[in-house]
């Protein structure tokens, strides 16, 4: 039954999520063609100063709902609205009162009034309803798929418009004040207990207990997704940062949405088999082996279609972007397949492996800058990344409390590197510059990359036997149902 729950809101969400990335990938395409390249990267700046204060301010109220074994009581979900509506204030107060000097930093001053008006956006996402979050721990997903899709859809009508009115950068700020109200509303249009709040001092400590690492988790976490766009941004130009963000919104795509999926699945299995280590760890090494797939499909689609796929999107005007979008691809890769340790601690109440992980990937900004110091091209900013998350996999790993099991995951995960990393530095390596004179070169092109990525991708885990043996035993529950 457990088992059927799973795959259901495993459809569900995966439905879903793929419809956002879907929306965020055509909204976009929209505005990027129907402005310039550098309002483009003026509207990259809005959405690095909005991740800049959601990330700062992530310590995860509503996963501890998900995490702990009395999350869903009515006090639990209370206490997280207070604390969720005092963060939010206090992070759009930040952002009111910075909007000149961030504004200063990247040459912008006649916008500071756009970077006053994104402060908004953390202020509503105070009043966020936490309800469609404790339903995650019965494995329903239905409140939680529709807040994520219903504002993206909703976004994506008005993005035309919007475009063709406007013209420039106001577009993207318009867009992401409504999908975030939106999404808000919603929360509160489905959830099926009351928005309230609580001051219970026992709680409060737990959540703040429990938050704290991924507050400086959510630092560092923009260092790594946007720090080497803010760096291009005050050290090159809008035109550079135009192109490079269109690159690393492809890469970042598929990485997001897998993120999400596994995170919302992986998370309520483990932490209720935290308890039982021989279960954790079965789960844990299939979803090492998940991971790992995934990540070669994403790093091998990239490689081999990566500057297709921005001539067919974006348009020739980012083609550009080109030239880095495999390193992209590849260090993405090795993000997806962090997910899995990243997961793993997180169900056993350890958070602060994510952030020490990250504190180690931090090591790609502190490279990214001298590249930047000395004006080396952006290939050598997007490698910087590719190394900071080979570092902070390996920092996940060693940090990873399995006292008893953990030479069989780790044996699991270096099988799964080997084979990965040969893999796609022969994919690199090898195959040759894309033809991109024409539409069907260019879909011809987009083809061979998926089903290379499909076929690559299967291999990888196939390669683990206690995948294969899964995979066998699912196929005869099937064929016993089906007879």
């Amino acid at each position: 039954m457990a088992f059927k729950k799973l795959v259901k809101g495993a459809s569900l969400l995966t439905t879903s999520q793929l419809l956002v990335a879907l929306c965020t990938f055509f909204r976009n395409i929209i505005v990027a063609r129907l402005i310039s390249v550098e309002d483009y990267g003026i509207a990259t700046i809005f959405a690095l100063t909005v991740s800049l204060i959601e990330m700062s301010g992530n310590m995860a109220f509503d996963r501890i709902l998900v995490q702990d074994k009395k999350g869903s009581s009515d006090d639990m979900l209370a206490s997280a609205h207070l604390l969720q509506w005092s963060k939010s204030f206090v992070m759009a107060l930040i952002l009111f009162l910075l909007a000149s000097p961030v504004a200063d930093l990247f040459d912008l001053p006649e916008l500071i009034w756009a970077f006053q008006v994104l402060a908004l956006i953390p202020f509503i996402k105070g009043f966020t309803h936490f309800d469609s979050v404790t339903q995650q721990r019965d494995l329903k997903f239905t409140a939680t798929a529709y807040i994520d899709s219903i504002p993206q859809i909703v976004v994506i009508a008005a993005a035309y418009p919007l475009a063709r009115w406007l013209g420039d950068y106001r577009v993207m700020l318009v867009i992401v004040i409504a999908q975030t109200a939106v999404s808000v509303l919603l929360s509160h249009i489905l959830a099926t207990r009351p928005y309230r709040w609580t001051i219970n001092k026992e709680l409060i400590y737990k959540k703040l207990n429990f938050g704290w690492p991924l507050l400086i988790n959510g630092l560092l976490m923009f260092a790594i997704f946007q720090g080497d766009k803010a760096i291009i941004g005050a050290q090159y130009s809008m035109e550079i940062l135009g192109w490079y963000g269109a690159a690393f919104a492809l890469t970042m795509m598929p990485t997001l949405l897998f993120a999400k999926v596994s995170g919302f699945l992986l998370l309520p299995v483990l932490s209720k088999s935290r308890d039982d280590e021989t279960r954790f760890i079965s789960v844990g090494m299939l979803s090492i082996v998940f991971c790992t797939s995934v990540a070669v499909f994403c790093a091998i689609f990239f490689t081999i279609g990566g500057a297709a796929f921005i001539n067919l999107s974006y348009g020739e005007k980012y083609l550009a972007g080109g030239t880095v979008i495999a390193i992209l691809g590849l260090m993405q890769g090795m993000r997806i397949i962090r997910i899995a340790p990243t997961v793993m601690a997180t169900s056993q109440a350890d958070t602060k492996n994510p952030m020490y992980s990250n504190i180690v990937r931090t090591v790609a900004l502190i490279l990214a800058l001298i590249f930047a110091y000395y004006k080396l091209s952006v290939e050598w900013i997007a490698l910087s990344g590719l190394i900071g998350e080979v570092f902070a996999l390996i920092a996940a790993l060693y940090l990873l409390k399995l006292p008893s099991s953990k030479s069989k995951y780790i044996n699991c995960m270096l099988i799964q590197l080997f084979v990965s990393s040969a893999i796609c530095a022969l994919v690199y390596f090898v195959v040759p510059a894309p033809d991109l004179s024409s539409l069907s070169s260019t879909l011809i092109r987009l083809v061979e990359a998926v089903l290379a990525s499909l076929v690559l991708g299967i291999f990888v885990a196939m390669v683990d036997s206690t995948t294969r043996q899964f995979v066998i035993q699912q196929y005869r529950r099937l064929l016993n149902r089906a007879s």
